[in-house]
């Protein structure tokens, strides 16, 4: 029996990685809760974020998962 391919489980184009999105969306994406996003930015750490017309907070996905990806290998280092 043979089964049918598999769907990719994201868009064949990769320009949803670019788009901005909600503190909300980025805590759900990076399992981390939303007040834990808002103290990083207003003590300058975590992952990079953008303002829009000085007070809008948005993410871009990309920049998330290119963020989660350097703290894993990080993780990694620190137990060499």
């Amino acid at each position: 029996m043979t089964f049918p391919p598999s769907p990719a489980p994201w868009p064949a184009s990769t320009a949803w990685l670019d788009e901005a999105i909600t503190t909300r969306e980025a805590s759900a994406l990076l399992s981390i809760p939303v007040a834990t996003l808002t103290t990083w930015r207003s003590r300058r750490k975590g992952p990079a974020y953008l303002k829009l017309a000085g007070k809008t907070v948005r993410y871009q996905r990309r920049t998330l998962l290119d963020w989660m990806a350097r703290q894993q290998q990080q993780r990694a280092e620190d137990r060499d």
